[in-house]
C-alpha cells in the first residue's frame, strides 16, 4: 500500500494548528487588577506561575514575574508554540523559583 504524502502533511499541519490553538493561556481581566498600580521592575523575578489553559488543565510553569501590586502579577515565558507569552495571574499563583514565597 502506499502513502499519500500530501494528504499526510495536510493532516500534520492540521494537528499542530489544532493543539496550538489548544494552548491558549487564559489571563485575569483588568477589573481584577484592583486600584493598586502594577510595579514594573526593572528586570523580572524568576517564579513558578500556574497559569490556566483555555483547553485543558492549569499547570506550574517556570516563568518571570514583568510586574505586579497586591493583587496580580504579569508573568512572561517563551512557549516552542506560541513564541513569547504574557498573561496575568492571581499572586497566589505565583512562588519565587528559589523555593521561598513570592513577596515583592
Amino acid at each position: 500500500m502506499t502513502k499519500n504524502r500530501r494528504y499526510d502533511a495536510l493532516n500534520d499541519a492540521r494537528i499542530a494548528e489544532a493543539a496550538a490553538r489548544g494552548r491558549e493561556p487564559g489571563t485575569l481581566p483588568m477589573q481584577a487588577y484592583g486600584p493598586n498600580q502594577i510595579h514594573w521592575p526593572p528586570r523580572g523575578e524568576p517564579v513558578w506561575a500556574w497559569i490556566n489553559w483555555r483547553e485543558g488543565s492549569a499547570m506550574s510553569i517556570p516563568a518571570t514575574a514583568a510586574g505586579w501590586n497586591d493583587r496580580v502579577v504579569v508573568v512572561e515565558w517563551w512557549d516552542d508554540v506560541g513564541g513569547q507569552r504574557s498573561v496575568v495571574v492571581w499572586r497566589t499563583a505565583v512562588t519565587r523559583r528559589v523555593g521561598q514565597e513570592f513577596a515583592p
